[in-house]
């Protein structure tokens, strides 16, 4: 046994590798999915067995680095409301913002303010220039807003060793992207809520093991149509009685989506919204866009802020969360982003989607909705569309758009109850 211990040394390389060691040569072996998934099952049933046994709140805790993203508003609710739980947000800043590579969304204090004046209970999770552990605020159950510019001490694979890690994507995946379910964030997780079997099945095909974590609960975000109130439209729009309309630009021409085609058509559409009188507009970029322009030199801060300047003086400017209202009192949407093809598909109203023609692929979901909608190539496509929908009133896909809302959405019942329940039933 002695001689073995001497000739096999064996030890941990991080999560996903071990390294042995055979008379003194090193060889790295990639631990399987399944090893991965079973040894990380082992430390959530160590983490529901304390909670089990915990006596005071069962603690809820939500990282936020962008309140635009934002989909856990329902789900924060029910915990509130039930007195077992203590939910808290949390707001930290994203890695490339901490490294000072993105200027343009240094934005806690407005993060802050986002959650305080819904009057909930909100705390830093970054303060003086520094990330603070997440252990000081005693998490059991941690919900991440999104997986992306996350410092390494809050990744799941180190914070399942004390509380259970889930995730609701900000975004409906509707393209096809192995990114959607990456080895370093979203195997680790206790549970991946998740939209429909459609999302199921793309994650099975990449490893079969992709589904232990999985649980359909639909899309989060959609819960806002549950609900029947909305801000007056007085408050949203500046000249409410006309065609309403909503421009959202994404910025990905510098990452793998390459949706984007503000380039393209971004004056075109400033100047459409000039042209046409009888309509009120509303600019809506992605969060990211900024940065995207400025980074890589498409616009000087100049340039860009007098293109936001031209949009206040002829409509509004959006940049925050918790946009669904702007949604349900809109009448159309042109947009190159992603999972807005699908939040705003239950409002019953057309989306012009200028389409990038370098762009990655829709998936089998994403090609079921956007057959819905009306695609374009080019800006005198875009304003012929726009003319039909707009000033002939011709929507020829309206019937179609209300029968496929049922892919992405339950009516009867919310995804916020279902992640909850699910939680309850695990924990209790």
């Amino acid at each position: 046994m002695e001689i073995l211990s001497n000739i096999f040394s064996i030890k941990n390389r991080g999560n996903t590798h071990k390294i042995i060691t055979i008379c003194g040569i090193k060889i790295s072996i990639k631990l399987s999915s399944k090893y991965i998934m079973k040894k990380y099952k082992n430390k959530y049933k160590k983490v529901i067995q304390r909670i089990k046994n915990k006596k005071g709140k069962i603690k809820v805790v939500f990282i936020v680095a962008e309140n635009q993203k934002w989909a856990y508003q329902g789900l924060y609710e029910l915990f509130e409301k039930d007195s077992k739980f203590e939910p808290v947000v949390l707001i930290t800043l994203l890695m490339e913002v901490h490294k000072g590579t993105d200027k343009t969304r240094n934005n806690l204090d407005q993060n802050y303010k986002f959650f305080k004046s819904r009057n909930m209970n909100v705390d830093f999770l970054y303060e003086n220039g520094k990330y603070k552990d997440l252990k000081e605020f005693r998490p059991d159950i941690v919900f991440y807003e999104q997986p992306w510019e996350l410092p390494d001490m809050y990744m799941p694979s180190i914070v399942a060793n004390y509380a259970l890690t889930c995730y609701c994507s900000y975004g409906l995946p509707l393209f096809e992207l192995e990114e959607d379910y990456t080895n370093v964030f979203h195997r680790y997780l206790y549970l991946n809520f998740i939209d429909s079997e459609y999302t199921l099945n793309r994650y099975t095909i990449m490893d079969k093991e992709n589904k232990n974590n999985c649980y359909i609960s639909n899309y989060l975000k959609l819960d806002a149509y549950h609900s029947c109130t909305e801000k007056d439209v007085k408050q949203i729009w500046k000249n409410p009685d006309k065609v309403k309309i909503i421009y959202a630009p994404h910025h990905s021409y510098d990452t793998m989506l390459k949706v984007a085609t503000f380039l393209e058509n971004g004056k075109f559409i400033l100047d459409l919204a000039k042209k046409y009188p009888q309509t009120t507009w509303l600019f809506k970029p992605h969060p990211r866009f900024n940065h995207a322009m400025l980074y890589n030199n498409y616009m000087s801060e100049d340039e860009l802020n007098q293109y936001y300047e031209e949009w206040n003086l002829i409509g509004n400017v959006y940049t925050e969360g918790n946009y669904f209202d702007i949604f349900k009192t809109s009448n159309l949407m042109i947009t190159d982003c992603c999972s807005f093809l699908a939040e705003y598909l239950p409002t019953g109203n057309p989306i012009i989607r200028p389409v990038n023609k370098d762009g990655v692929k829709l998936n089998v979901l994403g090609e079921n909705i956007v057959k819905s909608y009306y695609e374009t190539y080019n800006n005198e496509e875009l304003e012929k569309v726009f003319k039909d929908l707009v000033v002939k009133k011709n929507d020829t896909k309206r019937e179609l758009r209300k029968n496929i809302i049922s892919l992405i959405m339950d009516k009867n019942c919310s995804s916020a109850k279902k992640i909850y329940d699910k939680i309850l039933s695990d924990i209790l």
